[in-house]
């Protein structure tokens, strides 16, 4: 058994909060002792707690300070972890100091996002004091992490996996009378990277879209209103429907023909991996990991990010061809078996901490580090 100490800091709930807590669920079903310090009060805490991860809620704020580094001192001695693991970068230096003087083993970044490393100090002190390995979810974020400056020795790549029970392999036919339109959909935290103002722009450019397309958005973030803006001046307040946050988007996603990501930046999304496990055929766009998990032209259409002419096209190429969606979503759905797992990713991170805390046994620094 492994004792794991798992640090989040955000306060809303996106593709990253999502994939740490699927970890987690996954690393308590295999016998693991897992704790987690979040941000209180959000939708991750609760989670947490309802599958029995012991939470310790702290507020991670810009300059945090003493009285933090203190109470995360105080978390380290109470759990003890073989492996302390950062799912977001804001706390990677306090808790690295705290950890100085605590019984921590291992120490291991996931890196979930594909920004370039800004290039200072700060960074590269906090990807590689003390650090043990960087574990990136895409080949992508791998490759990000070596233009900045981390040594290739300490990047490890673990796809990102979901869990298929709740979704059947056979997609359940959609009932549609005569005339009802396509359902393009899309799930995303409404940030800019997301990109989501070129779907708008593309909706705004097909031919039949007042009549054969309704758009659903679900999520909310900081573009809502700037987005719901741009749909009144192109007149689509008919056509295009923003639901909110859900806590179980797949229920929308059931009820999608075709799912649109239409990302500037990603680092490998998990409402693509959920549009898979649902067999729908994806448009998205060539960037970060995202041809990782789609192939053009077998489970879905990519197209260059920031074009929103490409966009239309390549949605109007999967409306008007039933065929053709139905046989790309189900591809999909193949791909995801056979790469993507929620098992495959718990076993390998499994495996993998395992390994650096044999060598850490090895080592007589970190050995006398642990009884400090």
């Amino acid at each position: 058994m492994i004792s794991f100490l798992c640090v989040d800091s955000e306060r809303v709930w996106r593709g990253g909060q999502d994939q740490l807590f699927t970890l987690l669920r996954g690393l308590t079903l295999r016998g693991h002792q897992v704790s987690l310090i979040c941000h209180p009060k959000t939708l991750l805490e609760k989670r947490a707690r309802e599958i029995g991860v012991r939470v310790f809620p702290l507020a991670f704020r810009k300059g945090a300070g003493l009285l933090s580094l203190v109470r995360c001192w105080s978390v380290l001695k109470q759990v003890k972890p073989d492996v302390l693991a950062f799912n977001t970068p804001r706390p990677i230096l306090l808790c690295g100091l705290a950890a100085k003087c605590a019984p921590v083993r291992v120490r291991i970044i996931f890196r979930r996002v594909n920004f370039p490393l800004r290039r200072n100090i700060i960074t590269r002190l906090k990807y590689t004091w003390g650090i043990d390995c960087i574990v990136a979810i895409s080949e992508s974020i791998g490759s990000q992490l070596k233009a900045g400056g981390i040594p290739v020795s300490r990047i490890h790549t673990i796809y990102e996996g979901i869990d298929l029970t709740p979704y059947p392999r056979n997609r359940p036919t959609i009932s549609r009378r005569p005339g009802d339109p396509k359902v393009v959909g899309t799930v995303a935290h409404l940030s800019p990277e997301k990109g989501l103002f070129y779907l708008i722009e593309a909706a705004a450019l097909i031919p039949n879209i007042q009549a054969g397309i309704r758009i659903v958005i679900v999520g909310d973030g900081e573009c809502r209103n700037s987005l719901e803006e741009q749909v009144r001046r192109l007149g689509l307040q008919n056509r295009i429907q923003f639901v909110g946050f859900q806590n179980t988007p797949a229920e929308f996603l059931r009820e999608f023909d075709i799912f649109v990501l239409p990302s500037l930046s990603e680092g490998l999304s998990s409402a693509i991996l959920t549009a898979m496990a649902t067999s729908l055929p994806v448009v998205a766009t060539d960037v970060g990991g995202i041809p990782e998990l789609i192939y053009h032209g077998q489970n879905g259409l990519l197209v260059p990010p920031g074009n929103a002419a490409a966009l239309a096209e390549a949605i109007m190429n999967l409306v008007d061809d039933d065929e053709k969606a139905v046989r790309m979503g189900r591809k999909g759905r193949e791909l995801l078996e056979e790469r993507f797992t929620l098992d495959r990713k718990i076993i390998e991170t499994e495996q993998l901490c395992l390994s650096l805390l044999k060598d850490s046994s090895r080592d007589p620094r970190k050995a006398d580090a642990g009884t400090a």
